[in-house]
């Protein structure tokens, strides 16, 4: 398979190959606008961009980079590979090493270390071991500030309470949500912000919230909508929040399939901004995360930790609903 070059991206993005360079290695200077970043972001992802390039011995140190999805597991993922293309380029840039540890591999050794930078979600015994190689730390995308571990996490609620708002102000009263369900990789159950926000939202309009949960995947959106569609109460809802652009596809799929068009009967959004929402029809709305500076931000907070030890830290970035076809009411 031909290895995807900076050009590749450029003429996707319709942007220079110094723009494209300048943005995937963090390049803060840069003057350009946000759509821009995620449209060149996008067509990375779409063209499977990986970075090829050595890592220098500097005198900065070396920052492990933890992972908690397998490599090939995260060759699917364009989530996590989008904040660790982050971390990876803003380290680089600022004169680190990097090791990166990918599940299931053992944690790295601490001797050498600078500083830990762990992406995804763990258990209290996982945060624990990491807490003590006893290097500076920081969890990104987990809200670890209980764990007294500093964190760099998206918002939530905002961005529920925004949905809900587009489904009502359009006349979609009887909005329903698949949450997804996932554990950490030692088998520990995840807590998602995401249903509880949908709750409150729901609430404070005087409405009862209703809720099915499946796993983070496209087939688990799939089937969920299924089972919902199979059951007499199905005619009732008229817009679907999906905790996950995969899901939501997969919902999509099962309601076209149950010849319901979306958005005419049933409006849906999503969550996350994979860059395939974008190309499916109708096109995905669905809320962004700013992934990768999320993954530039946990290498700020962390080279601060070095320099200044002191309490930890949660840094949370705002997210914004994206209007897209299959909710454009």
């Amino acid at each position: 398979m031909p290895i995807t070059t900076l050009k590749d991206i450029a003429a996707a993005a319709h942007v220079s190959s110094a723009t494209v360079s300048r943005v995937l290695n963090a390049d803060t200077s840069l003057q350009v606008s946000a759509a821009t970043r995620q449209r060149i972001f996008a067509a990375a992802e779409s063209l499977n961009y990986t970075k090829h390039q050595t890592h220098p011995t500097t005198s900065a140190g070396t920052v492990a980079l933890v992972q908690w999805t397998t490599e090939a597991g995260e060759q699917g993922d364009l989530y996590y590979r989008a904040i660790r293309w982050g971390v990876e380029n803003q380290l680089q840039a600022d004169g680190y090493q990097v090791a990166r540890n990918f599940a299931p591999d053992g944690l790295p050794a601490a001797s050498g270390l600078a500083g830990v930078i762990a992406i995804g979600k763990y258990s209290h015994d996982q945060l624990a071991a990491f807490a003590g190689l006893g290097k500076p730390l920081v969890v990104i995308d987990q809200d670890t500030l209980d764990d007294d571990i500093s964190c760099v996490t998206t918002s939530f609620g905002a961005p529920v309470q925004a949905i809900v708002d587009h489904f009502f102000t359009h006349g979609r009263t009887h909005p329903i949500m698949i949450a997804g369900v996932e554990q950490t990789t030692d088998g520990q159950p995840l807590h998602d912000p995401r249903p509880e926000a949908f709750t409150t939202a729901m609430t404070r309009r005087g409405e009862e919230p209703v809720l099915y949960s499946g796993p983070f995947t496209i087939e688990g959106g799939y089937q969920v909508m299924k089972k919902i569609l199979s059951q007499p109460a199905a005619a009732h809802f008229d817009a679907l929040f999906a905790a996950s652009d995969n899901m939501a596809i997969g919902a999509i799929k099962a309601l076209q399939e149950h010849h319901l068009n979306v958005p005419e009967d049933v409006a849906v959004i999503g969550f996350n901004d994979m860059a395939v929402g974008r190309f499916i029809n109708p096109s995905l709305a669905t809320v962004h995360i700013a992934t990768q500076e999320m993954g530039i931000t946990g290498v700020e907070l962390l080279e601060k930790m070095i320099k200044t030890p002191g309490s930890q830290m949660r840094i949370t970035l705002a997210s914004q609903l994206l209007v897209r076809d299959s909710a454009a009411l």
